[in-house]
């Protein structure tokens, strides 16, 4: 038999229980109620008054000392559990939450839905948190540099959407400081954690980890400058050994294979095509429009696109996603896959890849890296092969850290990179 003094939650056709510390909390299913109508009014009234820029600002000044060592390990381990991959949401739905909780102490923080339309999921006495935070959140937090979340809001992570209450019961599949998380809520909710308190000491953990940021970028683009006469051959193995050894290396393979167009775009040597800026990292190519990772854009149309392979050399299933690709986009001139090491050429890929070249009229190229730069290198004459180096290396060493928006926006963090680009550098 299990025992029912564990912790558990019971879930009603019209309402979920929870049970917790010898007690039990019930959250019902249902339109909004007109007091957490008029909670909403009054959250979304402050955020909109700059209730989060005048917080921001007093945080130099606030005292510390009353929040407990254990709230601040909370929250420090919240922040630390943050990587380039994984945490990041997370971070962001606990300063949202501790945001509501400050304004609204009688808000349920646990409560992510709530809406006055029949038949869509609602609690009671739930808010939209999704909404608040495209509103406010992640808009601050990406204009103030304190958190790269994706421009669209944290809720883009779908597993944050479920129609539980947020509990250390949450089933769905979390990725992250998870358990930070759960005991920050819990802490705000039984009232241990001083909400407002709370949001100040991780605005001042994240603009720390900001600052260290920019201070370790700084370093980098001035260590780029030392590698300003170096040839093409040693900055390439300098990138070469760096997206081989870094974290996360598809992405930093992919990032050092935009780097290169963006080099070539600035020196004017794409022959009247523009490169095209960098995708963030969980945007689909299909969903997006897209052909591949890197592309160039010639009078309105993608002329010519790459799709970055690491660490997958045998590419029967891209070709085919290809084929329907280049089928949406007929203009396209040149595509194909670049992998980091040699490409699996076994006979039946080489037969499709021509057999897709006669379908769609595209030029279609399976290229190692080195094979892919040699590629690009043909359109240069001596003088601008001396130039690219430096114009990649500075290219690539910029765009991690955050320094060219527009031409490559990454939201995740970077600091890693930055890291591991500094020892190379160094």
């Amino acid at each position: 038999m299990p025992d029912r003094d564990e912790k558990h939650l019971d879930v009603y056709a019209d309402r979920h229980e929870l049970h917790q510390d010898g007690r039990t909390t019930v959250f019902y299913q249902g339109v909004q109620s007109p007091q957490a109508r008029a909670r909403y009014a009054r959250i979304n009234a402050a955020l909109a008054d700059g209730f989060l820029e005048e917080k921001f600002r007093s945080v130099p000044s606030v005292d510390f000392s009353p929040l407990s060592e254990e709230d601040r390990g909370l929250l420090q381990e919240l922040v630390d559990g943050v990587t380039s991959e994984v945490g990041r949401a997370l971070v962001g739905l606990a300063f949202l939450q501790l945001a509501i909780k400050s304004i609204a102490p009688d808000q349920n923080i646990r409560l992510h839905k709530g809406t006055t339309r029949q038949g869509s999921f609602s609690w009671v006495e739930g808010i939209s948190m999704r909404t608040l935070d495209a509103k406010y959140n992640t808009p601050f937090l990406r204009e103030h540099g304190l958190l790269n979340l994706n421009s669209f809001g944290l809720f883009m992570t779908r597993s944050l959407a479920e129609n539980y209450p947020y509990t250390s019961l949450y089933k769905a599949e979390m990725r992250g400081p998870f358990d930070a998380w759960t005991a920050i809520v819990d802490a705000i909710e039984n009232g241990t954690m001083p909400a407002e308190l709370g949001l100040c000491y991780l605005m001042a953990l994240l603009q720390n980890r900001s600052d260290h940021f920019r201070q370790a970028t700084d370093r980098a683009c001035r260590l780029v400058e030392k590698h300003r006469g170096d040839g093409l051959a040693a900055i390439r193995d300098l990138l070469t050994r760096f997206f081989h050894t870094t974290a996360y290396s598809a992405r930093a393979f992919e990032v050092t294979m935009h780097g290169l167009y963006q080099a070539l775009d600035e020196m004017h040597a794409l022959g009247g095509a523009q490169v095209v800026p960098l995708s963030q990292m969980r945007s689909a190519n299909k969903k997006h429009g897209n052909i591949g990772d890197i592309e160039l854009m010639e009078d309105g149309v993608i002329s010519a696109a790459w799709d970055a392979k690491y660490g997958k050399p045998y590419l029967r299933d891209e070709l085919e996603e290809l084929r329907d690709k280049l089928l949406t986009h007929p203009d396209c001139a040149v595509a194909g896959f670049v992998v980091d090491l040699t490409v699996d050429m076994r006979r039946d890929i080489a037969t499709r890849k021509n057999e897709l070249e006669a379908e769609t009229g595209t030029e279609i190229h399976l290229f190692s890296f080195d094979q892919w730069v040699d590629h690009e290198l043909a359109r240069l004459d001596a003088r601008q092969r001396d130039e690219l180096g430096y114009r990649w290396l500075k290219a690539v060493v910029e765009s991690f850290a955050q320094r060219r928006p527009h031409i490559a926006p990454i939201d995740e963090p970077c600091d890693a990179w930055i890291s591991d680009l500094i020892s190379l550098l160094a």
